[in-house]
């Protein structure tokens, strides 16, 4: 059987009509449910961001809890369970009570990267972690020393197809969201790149200052100081879209690469078993507050782009990004270490 094929077959038993994991949880649904469902929620409810205080990820976190209080009319309560690259926390959502006051901000490694990387994950998506919303996705560049990287995506093509030894591109970790997008812009353009991973994107930086990596891939808020203070030159973004805050940024797609795609996915999950009546009250709190015009300008402003829709989509979303991911770890042989 061919890659594709195999992919696609891998992919089906997880999320092959993942909206049906969505219609049985509502069937499964008690009476007893059923009656208090009108009272959800009556206490304060649970976020889990598998992540460290203070990061990218805890920032949008706690900023979308906030607005989503204001729709629950109760409070969010923020936790952070590191570890694992998010598996630690999302296991930990997984294996709540199933009643809706336990929910997962869960981004791609723990939800699409390490099911196909891990098979001795203890959890399964969507079996385990039900899809609710698509909250946003965080925006990734193609970045360059500013005084010794290429003038231009293209110029760094042509370095890249005519250096004997090839260039070098930095990474937060292997597996990582942008470690995986630097292979898929491997694949699309059919040059000579190679990973050098780090542990995070200001390690890395360090290297690419000094001329150790031709360049990196990092997100738009972690790049953006380093542009702004001339140490860093922006060539391209990997998201599908140009961005309201930085126009004049073409994206790979459209620098000659069209399909291309890598970005940073989060969204809401829940465990297995919860009423799908707090399956919708959750969604709707989720895209009322995207609605915020506060919450969109601190997105805008640190490359972040909301998303929201149904848990259908976000279900329809993930199988997607399986399947593509699940390509590009196969041909790149990608195995954790």
């Amino acid at each position: 059987m061919h890659s594709k094929s195999r992919t696609t077959a891998l992919a089906q038993p997880l999320f092959r009509h993942a909206g049906q994991w969505l219609l049985a949880t509502a069937v499964a649904v008690s009476a007893h449910a059923t009656a208090l469902a009108d009272t959800f929620p009556d206490k304060p409810v649970r976020m889990v961001v598998p992540f460290s205080a203070g990061g990218t990820m805890d920032t949008f976190g706690r900023l979308v809890a906030g607005e989503m209080a204001k729709a629950l009319g109760t409070s969010v309560v923020i936790e952070n369970l590191t570890g694992a690259g998010g598996s630690i926390g999302s296991n930990n959502v997984a294996r709540s009570a199933a009643d809706g006051y336990s929910f997962c901000f869960c981004a791609t490694g723990s939800t699409v990267i390490l099911p196909l990387m891990d098979n001795k994950l203890p959890y399964k998506v969507p079996q385990d972690l039900l899809p609710v919303a698509h909250v946003l996705r965080i925006e990734q560049t193609i970045v360059v020393n500013a005084d010794k990287g290429a003038a231009s995506l293209a110029a760094l093509v042509e370095q890249a197809r005519t250096k004997p030894t090839g260039l070098l591109y930095g990474t937060p970790g292997i597996g990582t969201s942008n470690h995986l997008a630097g292979e898929l812009f491997k694949q699309a353009s059919g040059t000579n790149i190679e990973p050098l991973h780090y542990k995070g994107e200001a390690p890395a930086l360090v290297d690419l200052l000094s001329g150790q990596i031709d360049f990196m891939i990092a997100s738009v808020s972690f790049a953006e100081p380093h542009v702004k203070a001339g140490k860093m030159r922006v060539l391209a973004l990997t998201g599908p879209n140009r961005l309201p805050n930085y126009p004049a940024i073409a994206t790979i797609a459209e620098s000659g690469f069209p399909g291309y795609e890598a970005t940073t996915q989060v969204g809401l999950h829940v465990p297995k078993g919860t009423p799908r009546e707090r399956i919708d009250k959750l969604n709707a709190a989720l895209n009322q507050a995207l609605q915020s015009k506060e919450l969109r300008e601190r997105m805008a402003a640190n490359g972040v782009t909301p998303v929201g829709g149904t848990p259908e989509a976000y279900a329809q979303f993930l199988t997607q990004e399986y399947e593509k991911w699940g390509r590009v770890i196969k041909q790149a042989g990608i195995k954790l270490q």
